[in-house]
């Protein structure tokens, strides 16, 4: 840096006399040590604030692994609640079904209940008319090749009436004779020809009433009392 009197030249001094002044001269000042101090200074701040943040990023990770912790348990116990209730709403629709099946199979049972029962009673009705039919076709046939088939069970008759009673018994005017044939000289017993009788037919008339003796009159009879056998039958 160059002083003004170097352009002013020689510079008068208290007492006119002219004297020479020599250049001003700037030296520069080294600020070393102040530079040390304010590095330290900063470097203590920058640790200080590192160290700080160091701490909030441990804090932040701790707070992380604590909400991560929570959240699981939360997801956890959900899913517990969830599959809980699954279950429970599981189990009412099993039960419900199972009622539901329950009742479906009761409701069929009792249908094939009454069918069964109506079933048999009908098999029980049309083996009956089996049974009779088989037994008027054995009984015809009987008859056809043995007329006198039903002397037993006039026989039978006879001894159940009062002896002082008149009895008649009309057969078919064309089995006549073979009646008389059987009794003989019973004049106990009048047999009286009936045009309107057919062959097997058989009726025995006293004082208190009449009895059919024939095949088709014995197996009315007992065609009634299977079907009132049956009428009786618990169901």
């Amino acid at each position: 840096m160059i002083s003004p009197s170097e352009t002013l030249g020689p510079a008068r001094l208290l007492g006119g006399a002219l004297q020479g002044v020599s250049r001003l001269e700037f030296l520069s000042f080294e600020l070393g040590g102040a530079e040390t101090v304010v590095d330290v200074v900063e470097s203590s701040e920058a640790t200080e604030i590192e160290g700080a943040l160091r701490e909030d990023v441990d804090a932040a990770e701790v707070m992380r692994e604590s909400q991560v912790v929570e959240i699981r348990a939360h997801v956890e116990a959900a899913r517990r609640e969830a599959k809980a209730e699954a279950r429970i709403e599981w189990k009412d629709e099993l039960e419900e079904r199972v009622l539901e099946e329950r009742a479906s199979v009761v409701r069929v049972c009792d249908e094939f209940g009454r069918e069964r029962a109506k079933y048999f009673a009908s098999v029980e009705s049309e083996v009956v008319k089996l049974a009779l039919a088989i037994a008027a076709r054995v009984l015809h046939r009987e008859a056809k090749m043995d007329p006198l088939l039903l002397t037993a069970a006039v026989q039978v008759a006879l001894g159940k009436v009062v002896e002082d009673s008149s009895t008649v018994l009309r057969v078919p005017a064309l089995d006549v004779e073979m009646w008389r044939g059987v009794f003989g000289s019973n004049d106990a017993v009048q047999v009286v020809g009936d045009e309107r009788m057919v062959a097997e037919e058989c009726v025995l008339e006293t004082n208190v009433g009449k009895v059919e003796l024939g095949v088709g009159a014995q197996l009315e009879e007992i065609e009634k009392g299977f079907f009132d056998l049956l009428e009786q039958r618990p169901s």
